[in-house]
């Protein structure tokens, strides 16, 4: 897998690994700011943008490539925290990671979040709602069930092995399955501002969390 790496000037235990939307570059992450922003807020990181795309969905991949190629080459590196970011697909991939793995992980920041195919959003919806579906068989299937699966089950005990923020934009295009999935969430870890699913609005969801996120208040 191919890697971009912008490590902190001053060194960092702390990592965080960004994962694109389909038919975003790595490079983009640094044209479009994203970089630039954490490292203006003074935000002790080395970031690793990491080219996770639907090639790695389509296999049932997600999960391990990015554990063994990433994660877990990280932790050997001496990485005592690693959060995930993702945009789109890439928050996507992200949940799919997480809910294998949460507890490799310090969080997860999801932008404008893919939240999976049609059939499957319909599955959830006709159940009535993640907490109804939980008891039908289809949820016990593969695909993204996993991590809705995961998602329902952490909202049905209240408890989450790991903190998770989601935003998006009021005139998203996934608008419809984004709330049903971002309704699974703390009320506190999840957000919607003005925008499409664009970079415009990525580029102002990524602020929000900067600004406004743990981060901001460690």
């Amino acid at each position: 897998m191919r890697l971009l790496t912008d490590p902190h000037p001053g060194g960092s235990e702390r990592l965080l690994i960004l994962l694109p939307g389909a038919e975003i570059a790595l490079e983009d992450f640094a044209r479009q700011g994203f970089i630039a922003a954490v490292r203006e807020r003074g935000y002790a990181f080395d970031i690793q943008c990491a080219a996770l795309d639907y090639t790695h969905v389509m296999a049932r991949t997600v999960e391990s490539t990015l554990h063994t190629e990433v994660i877990q080459p990280a932790q050997t590196a001496g990485y005592r925290q690693i959060w995930l970011a993702g945009i789109s697909l890439g928050a996507f991939n992200s949940l799919l990671y997480a809910s294998q793995h949460a507890a490799e992980l310090a969080g997860l920041c999801l932008l404008s979040p893919y939240p999976g195919t049609g059939d499957i959003l319909g599955e959830i919806r006709s159940a009535g709602g993640p907490q109804s579906w939980l008891e039908t068989p289809e949820a016990q299937q593969g695909d993204e069930r996993v991590f809705w699966r995961w998602l329902a089950e952490c909202q049905r005990s209240d408890h989450w092995p790991c903190p998770i923020h989601a935003i998006t934009g009021t005139e998203d295009r996934f608008i419809r399955g984004q709330r049903l999935l971002m309704d699974t969430l703390p009320a506190t870890c999840r957000t919607e501002l003005p925008g499409a699913h664009d970079w415009p609005a990525w580029q102002a969801q990524w602020a929000h969390w900067l600004d406004h996120g743990p981060w901001s208040r460690a």
